[in-house]
């Protein structure tokens, strides 16, 4: 079986390469938003530097995170949306990605093109449900976009996460890219808020006591912690937001008595440049199950196919 760039596991590597990637550049602008209650408020902040810190060194925990966005010239809008867990001591990682919104935003365009969707590419949403195991070097994923592309009675993909990530040329290092996928990574950005820390007052996540903060994003900071090849990849952020009518990028935090993050959410509006119209995005990270076992188990072996018994373009 060789996926060449017109299967559903080419296709598919290209989707979720481009979902992870607009998930990765709109945690760039990482936010935090709660339900309010009479919480008693914490102390105010001068820096996020000890909640990033904090967050990100919680050995387990789970997290929900959804995308919203609407395109500019059109009524159309999609939303992306994830759930999943962590257990770093013993270097595992639990993902399910729901991206049947895709689908039904090609199906939407088909009709107001007056056809149907092209090639064969499902539109069911059931089929566009992915979901992602890593187990330490080893990731696990399963999709029923790809059942038709796989040997009878196998409905997940296994492989190394490093060498499915270096697959670049086969629509499959979408996939090792999930093994990356950590929402803890966007805490980092916590460091580049620029001015005054807001003390907003207490509110109860989940359950939870938090403090809500509010505060400014510096993309010129957010620049520089970003790897040099992204930076090259990117380009100037601060061009890029400028074009898109964005000079400042407006940060809600909530965080618990420990300083660790419980709640991520952050709205813009962008122009597109040369018109007078908008397109609106939306962002939320809720963090949740601190210090909890994470129940995520491996894949019956006889459903399991080794990438490496596949053949490659």
């Amino acid at each position: 079986m060789t996926p060449d760039a017109g299967t559903p596991m080419h296709r598919l590597g290209m989707n979720v390469r481009r979902s992870l990637a607009l998930l990765s550049v709109m945690a760039l602008a990482v936010v935090a938003a709660g339900c309010g209650s009479s919480v008693p408020a914490g102390p105010d902040l001068t820096s996020f530097a000890p909640a990033a810190s904090a967050s990100a060194a919680s050995d387990t925990g789970r997290f929900d995170l959804e995308l919203e966005m609407s395109l500019p010239g059109t009524d159309k809008s999609f939303g992306l949306s994830a759930s999943g867990g962590f257990d770093t001591p013993n270097q595992r990682t639990h993902f399910v990605f729901d991206m049947s919104a895709l689908a039904k935003l090609m199906a939407g365009f088909g009709e107001s093109l007056g056809g149907t969707v092209s090639g064969d590419l499902p539109t069911d949403p059931d089929a566009w449900q992915l979901e992602a195991i890593q187990d330490r070097d080893t990731v696990y994923v399963r999709m029923p976009l790809l059942a038709k592309e796989l040997p009878a009675g196998k409905t997940w993909i296994k492989g190394d996460a490093r060498a499915l990530a270096a697959q670049t040329g086969s629509g499959l290092n979408g996939l090792g890219s999930l093994a990356d996928t950590d929402p803890r990574d966007t805490f980092a950005y916590l460091k580049a808020v620029s001015g005054s820390i807001e003390t907003v007052g207490g509110e109860s996540v989940r359950g939870t006591d938090t403090t809500h903060y509010r505060a400014t994003i510096d993309i010129a900071k957010v620049t520089a912690m970003l790897p040099k090849e992204q930076r090259q990849g990117l380009g100037s952020l601060d061009a890029l937001f400028g074009q898109a009518g964005l000079s400042a990028i407006p940060l809600d935090v909530w965080l618990d008595a420990e300083q660790r993050v419980r709640k991520l959410e952050l709205s813009l509006e962008l122009n597109d440049p040369g018109s007078d119209q908008q397109a609106r995005a939306s962002l939320k990270i809720e963090m949740y199950d601190y210090g909890k076992p994470l129940d995520a188990f491996l894949p019956p072996a006889d459903e399991v196919v080794d990438v490496a018994t596949l053949k490659q373009p």
